[in-house]
């Protein structure tokens, strides 16, 4: 993907890349009553600044829509599929979009399935600027003091955090909020950082029964090669529609639409199969408070393409995903002969090949 603003941006976004390779992925926080059919829509503004030493700071700013669609099964089961738009507020770059699937768990915050191979790097870039939680964390999760919050939607950090929850006169809404008590430190590529403020609010409509705004700021240094570096962010979204499927038809032949295309992708079909499925949900959507949903599948249309189908390796590399794996027998370092396929059947098997040549 290409990146949507030079400079700043590719500070923060190459820095969290590189991250991603020694963190897991987050389990989004979400609130616990996500009704079957129900259909939210959010918009608000997302800001990241960053300051090198006395310089003066630089910033990058998106309008920002998050779409959740809840569904259930005749099966029982219940996913949300969680869409995520940033739209730069000013001049230059590209709009670029993406989602998640979350399976809903009791007792604990919804789980985000794999992300295809084609979507992680604007997935990244998106998480960024835009953190994927729709309500309150659990309170010293496993027994841990405190709460666990993500920097650059990475790197885990606990802090020890007060939490308060408070009614607004006259209305149906209740504002929950934690802030840290003190600073954290935590490793950022070998150098220590500091969490100087976490600050996440969320505001319940009690009435409807969601989580009708959300707000998500941080600030945190580091000294990088003798640079001493801030970074913070202001997340803000307010829900903007509430309604069902049901209610919404259009979205709902554009959900249909959607899920062929992403069996597509997942098939490995080529782009000249997908592209005109993508076309037909932007047809549905794009003139549509949905249109977040058209330009995701245009995202992972354009990141088939990149990954794919643009240089040899990339087709090589769609020829075996998954596909089985061939088998063979080899002998292992005590000489024993060991068949593949027998060994690893049911597991999940990394290989590494070494000492060759």
């Amino acid at each position: 993907m290409k990146p949507m603003k030079p400079g700043f941006y590719t500070f923060s976004f190459l820095l969290c890349t590189s991250l991603s390779l020694l963190c897991p992925q987050p389990t989004a926080a979400a609130d616990e009553s996500f009704s079957p059919g129900q259909v939210i829509r959010y918009e608000g503004k997302t800001r990241i600044s960053q300051k090198v030493g006395d310089g003066q700071a630089q910033a990058d700013s998106f309008n920002c829509t998050l779409l959740t669609i809840s569904e259930g099964s005749s099966t029982g089961t219940q996913t949300v599929l969680a869409v995520r738009e940033l739209v730069p507020a000013g001049e230059g770059g590209s709009p670029v979009a993406t989602h998640d699937i979350l399976d809903p768990g009791k007792g604990s915050s919804p789980r985000a399935r794999e992300t295809a191979i084609e979507l992680e790097t604007p997935h990244q870039m998106i998480g960024i600027y835009l953190p994927l939680r729709l309500g309150m964390p659990p309170a010293k999760p496993a027994g841990k003091p405190g709460y666990e919050v993500l920097i650059l939607n990475q790197i885990p950090v606990r802090i020890e955090g007060a939490s308060s929850t408070a009614g607004v006169s006259g209305s149906n809404l209740e504002t929950s909020s934690i802030s840290n008590a003190k600073k954290a430190t935590f490793d950022f590529r070998g150098s220590e950082a500091t969490l100087n403020k976490w600050e996440e609010s969320y505001t319940r409509d009690k009435k409807q029964g969601i989580i009708s705004g959300i707000r998500i700021g941080y600030e945190f240094s580091v000294s990088i090669n003798g640079n001493n570096i801030t970074l913070s962010l202001d997340c803000a979204l307010e829900a903007k529609e509430i309604t069902t499927m049901e209610k919404t038809p259009v979205l709902g032949k554009g959900l249909a639409a959607f899920r062929t295309a992403s069996a597509a992708f997942a098939d490995m079909k080529p782009s000249t199969e997908t592209r005109p499925l993508v076309e037909e949900i932007s047809k549905l959507l794009d003139k549509s408070p949905w249109s977040a949903l058209a330009r995701a599948a245009r995202t992972r249309l354009q990141g088939f393409v990149e990954t794919f189908e643009s240089d040899d390796a990339g087709k090589r590399l769609a020829k075996i995903i998954g596909k089985p794996a061939p088998d063979f027998t080899l002998s292992d370092l005590d000489g024993k002969q060991v068949n593949f396929r027998k060994e690893t059947a049911g597991k999940v098997t990394l290989l590494s090949f070494w000492g060759v040549g």
